[in-house]
């Protein structure tokens, strides 16, 4: 079909095209390995496939929860529902005699303080690697459904607690519940837990 000489000059041309294919691969290969974590966090866009709705606490399996701390009426109420083997506690020096309150109350309930962290409210980077590290240390203590509690704390807290979560992917949830401004407290028998993400 093709002259001897045409042969030739496609051999050639594949041959110099497939020097150029590889060429490519090995210089996409060293660019995608100096910034690999450029690479990374483009192919992990968050995406949000679980997000809002009401959880059940009698049907959750959470065997951890990670808290960030203000105040004790939520954790306890989430401790006494959900009945996690091991808890973790995010608060800040303001919020320490909250969290020793809690820990006793945990140990009343036969549920292991795994690790209590003080950080910077204003700093949610902070947050962020206290509830990494507690989320970390659980899993390796053998937990395997995890739930953050972003309720608790300021709101850069909440948002360094939120980020940990979907980076380890583990549950991330809020308590709502009314305020009672006679008894300045919130009124637990309103409360419900929400689903920020996961699930």
């Amino acid at each position: 079909m093709f002259s001897e000489p045409t042969w030739l000059l496609l051999d050639h041309f594949g041959i110099l095209l497939g020097d150029l294919l590889m060429g490519c691969t090995v210089i996409g290969a060293v660019v995608g390995f100096v910034r690999r974590n450029d690479l990374r966090r483009w192919l992990r866009t968050n995406s949000f496939p679980e997000v809002g709705g009401e959880f059940d606490p009698a049907e959750q399996d959470w065997d951890a929860v990670v808290f960030t701390v203000s105040r004790e009426e939520v954790p306890r109420w989430v401790m006494e529902r959900v009945r996690p083997r091991s808890v973790a506690f995010v608060g800040t020096e303001q919020s320490r005699p909250v969290v020793e309150r809690l820990a006793a109350f945990s140990g009343e309930h036969s549920i292991r303080v795994a690790s209590s962290h003080t950080v910077d409210a204003d700093d949610p980077a902070d947050a962020r690697r206290a509830v990494a590290a507690a989320l970390t240390a659980l899993r390796e203590a053998g937990h395997t459904h995890l739930a953050v509690d972003v309720t608790g704390g300021k709101t850069p807290m909440s948002i360094g607690a939120f980020m940990a979560a979907e980076e380890r992917q583990s549950d991330s949830i809020y308590v709502a519940c009314a305020f009672d401004p006679r008894l300045k407290k919130p009124d637990m028998t309103t409360a419900r837990i929400l689903r920020i993400s996961g699930g």
